[in-house]
């Protein structure tokens, strides 16, 4: 029989689980706390006791898997060959979508709907937590790599084009997959794929690095 420890645990993620559901189906505005409740098969005072309030609830709906991933990104250092740290970086994004985690398209539809005008200020939060060092830490590396004296605005489009690689196989997975069946969930494809995103990541950054010897040979 589980223990009281172990019963409050499984309750929280019940919640979690179907208040991740319930958020991708209708926003956080229009999401109900009690349907929520229901669908856990919890009371709903829980929410406030674990979470505080609904807001709460639903910045840790946005928050675990983001920290999660960031946790699992290697460090921006100078010393480990790029394509090795390409590699590494890469494969933390696409990690979840060879998972059977049926709820990656669930947290994608959440974060859609931040990223197209539903911004909510526990998105922005998450965004100053995680993101936003992410991205600094990134561009003073890149910069470093490139022999840019310091990060400037093509360090950060340089860095913006990093993600976009990788960006639209967590956001339109599913859509990528309607258009070219086993691009991602075939037969030796994500391998495939991650390959292909270690060489077009050394490209873009092979690209800014030639760019910048050219402006410098013109000085």
């Amino acid at each position: 029989m589980p223990s009281p420890a172990q019963l409050a645990v499984d309750t929280r993620q019940r919640l979690l689980i179907e208040a991740r559901r319930a958020f991708a189906a209708k926003g956080f505005a229009k999401a109900s706390t009690r349907e929520i409740c229901q669908a856990a098969q919890a009371n709903i005072g829980l929410i406030s006791y674990y979470f505080g309030d609904k807001a709460g609830l639903y910045r840790e709906v946005l928050v675990q898997p983001l920290a999660e991933l960031m946790a699992s990104l290697p460090q921006a250092d100078d010393d480990t060959p790029l394509d090795e740290w390409l590699h590494s970086y890469y494969e933390a994004f696409l990690a979840p979508l060879i998972s059977d985690d049926a709820g990656l398209a669930e947290l994608m539809r959440i974060y859609g709907r931040e990223m197209s005008g539903e911004a909510t200020a526990s998105f922005d939060e998450a965004c100053s937590q995680y993101i936003v060092p992410q991205h600094q830490a990134l561009a003073q590396m890149l910069a470093r790599r490139v022999g840019a004296p310091k990060v400037d605005e093509q360090i950060h489009q340089l860095v913006f084009a990093l993600m976009a690689l990788v960006y639209d196989y967590w956001m339109s997975a599913e859509h990528m997959e309607a258009l070219a069946p086993a691009l991602l969930k075939g037969r030796g494809a994500y391998e495939r794929v991650l390959g292909r995103l270690v060489g077009y990541g050394l490209a873009l950054i092979d690209c800014e690095r030639s760019l910048r010897t050219k402006q410098g040979g013109r000085k």
